[in-house]
């Protein structure tokens, strides 16, 4: 798995905590990636995660069967998430994934409040937003990606 602006790595622990047979790849700007180090360490998990040191815009993705973008898209406007999805689709191998993590507006973008209250936030400090489900699956769908699935949380959050 490819955690691309990993951050601290704590989705890769908590993915690979899940899946045994997981490992992970952090990419994330140098000083990020020593945070990444430092709590694969911490959780034991130093021999199946590790960090790549790089520029998600402009430098190559490692290997990896699976693109996992946690909190990313939200970031950026439409076309810099597309342009994300398009260098997934091109450098993952025939079969491979890829997984955006959002917190999700429903289709006409009316709610949920806590999403569209974040919205605000998004919109006064970054050039993001947040997105409805549809919006992320035509970026995806634009990109050559297929059979998407959008899945919510569970009522109680477990899933």
């Amino acid at each position: 798995m490819l955690d691309v602006g990993g951050g601290s790595g704590a989705h890769s622990i908590g993915a690979l905590s899940r899946w045994r047979n997981l490992n992970a790849v952090v990419l994330d700007r140098p000083p990020v990636c020593e945070v990444a180090r430092e709590y694969a360490v911490k959780h034991g998990l130093s021999d199946r995660i590790s960090a790549h040191s790089a520029d998600m815009w402009s430098e190559p993705y490692p290997d990896a069967d699976v693109h996992f973008y946690g909190m990313i898209f939200h970031d950026w406007p439409p076309e810099k998430c597309r342009f994300l999805a398009q260098k997934s689709i091109e450098s993952l191998p025939p079969g491979g994934r890829v997984i955006v993590h959002e917190m999700l507006f429903n289709d006409d973008r009316t709610g949920p409040f806590d999403v569209a209250a974040f919205n605000i936030v998004m919109l006064m400090y970054v050039d993001g937003q947040q997105y409805a489900a549809r919006e992320v699956s035509a970026m995806l769908t634009d990109a050559g990606f297929r059979d998407i699935e959008v899945k919510r949380p569970s009522a109680t959050g477990a899933s």
